[in-house]
């Protein structure tokens, strides 16, 4: 009965969601880099559709450039579905990826209407690595499965992050970036109605996440302090999140999916134009008055040390560069617990050595280094690098 009473409210939601978008969630084409992928791209469109009798019987379509035999690799966006739905059902969902592949990716979709567990859209990655392998294919050697980027709506948000689980799947060393439109809460996601708990804490990929002010998303599916907050809190990566104003549930993605395709743009090829919508002074979806609620969190990689050497009574550390820091914090102590441990700041991403002078002779120094980005006031911090030791002389 309680399933049942479930299942009816989501169906109330989905056709309130429907008649209750207004003209608002469309008006922010006039900004710059939302009216660019609003429209589009270059290339014209192909697909094809396959299914895998042997796994799920779901049908899968791949939407990709025309001409990809003429190009280099190309990207990949993996797109989730929503609970009920799917491309077949969904108009929007085939233009919206049909636009993608026009941008010179190649898009990945199938028929299943509960992606949330990540199983079926796994099983439809791993054929597209087998195409990839395969001479007789349309996409042989075509596709940059360093570039691999994963979508979803709702349930399929929730798709995205059970993808990017290692403990879950092994494909998941192919994702690059997460686009999570209407993240359901975990509550909502583990309940009877979708049976697809997450764990966004295990996320480690640059994530955006984008939902609606409306009230089928603020007050039910992905509320800011419920949803939003917490996870984009738990999310060990970059991560952004907004929200556009007055955007029902069901048409989060269609309304927003222009900031999808920037954001594919900037994390795979550090597109200066795309990044326009995320960083900078003013970035495009904080200045934007069709969305609020704009944050960031930058986290930057685990720093590597190169060498730690002992030069007379100085120790000479280096380290590997990270573009994205704004610098290092260099550590040594004579303990190996770091205990009663000196600290030297090295400001800026582009220097990577210092010379720590004037230390005790006939002591063996213990030496790590973790990165740091300034984030306004505050600076957040890479995990340390292992600890390396250097012997320096009387």
């Amino acid at each position: 009965m309680k399933k049942r009473v479930l299942s009816l409210l989501l169906a109330v939601i989905t056709v309130f969601s429907v008649f209750g978008m207004t003209s608002t969630a469309f008006a922010a084409g006039s900004k710059q880099v939302f009216s660019h992928y609003s429209k589009k791209g270059k290339y014209k469109v192909s697909s094809f559709e396959f299914t895998l009798p042997a796994s799920n019987d779901f049908t899968y379509k791949v939407w990709y450039p025309k001409n990809i035999k003429k190009l280099s690799k190309r990207p990949v966006i993996l797109y989730c579905n929503g609970t009920g739905s799917n491309y077949t059902m969904d108009n929007e969902t085939s233009s919206v990826l049909t636009k993608a592949a026009s941008y010179g990716y190649v898009c990945l979709c199938n028929t299943d209407k509960n992606t949330g567990t990540g199983a079926s859209m796994d099983a439809g990655m791993t054929k597209l690595i087998a195409y990839n392998s395969d001479r007789g294919s349309k996409l042989y050697n075509k596709l940059d499965l360093t570039r691999v980027g994963i979508a979803g709506h709702s349930q399929g948000a929730t798709c995205t992050m059970n993808l990017s689980d290692p403990a879950q799947y092994t494909n998941s060393k192919y994702y690059k970036a997460i686009f999570a439109a209407s993240l359901p809460t975990n509550a909502l996601a583990a309940s009877s109605l979708q049976n697809c708990p997450y764990d966004s804490a295990k996320v480690t990929i640059p994530t955006c996440l984008v939902a609606g002010t409306g009230f089928t998303d603020s007050k039910f599916i992905c509320p800011i302090k419920t949803s939003l907050n917490p996870n984009f809190a738990n999310i060990k990566s970059d991560v952004y999140m907004a929200r556009m104003k007055d955007v029902e549930h069901a048409g989060s993605f269609e309304a927003m999916h222009p900031y999808m395709l920037a954001w594919f743009d900037y994390q795979f090829y550090g597109k200066a134009f795309a990044a326009k919508a995320f960083t900078g002074k003013k970035p495009e979806l904080k200045a934007n008055p069709e969305w609020q609620d704009f944050r960031y969190k930058l986290t930057p990689k685990t720093a590597t040390i190169k060498r730690a050497k002992g030069a007379g009574k100085s120790l000479k550390v280096s380290w590997k560069k990270q573009n994205t820091a704004s610098g290092y914090k260099i550590e040594y102590s004579t303990n190996s617990s770091f205990k009663g441990k000196k600290v030297v700041t090295v400001k800026g991403a582009k220097n990577t050595s210092v010379k720590i002078k004037k230390l005790k002779g006939a002591k063996t120094y213990y030496v790590r280094v973790r990165s740091y980005i300034k984030v306004g006031k505050k600076n957040n911090y890479s995990s340390y690098s292992e600890v390396m030791t250097a012997k320096v002389k009387k």
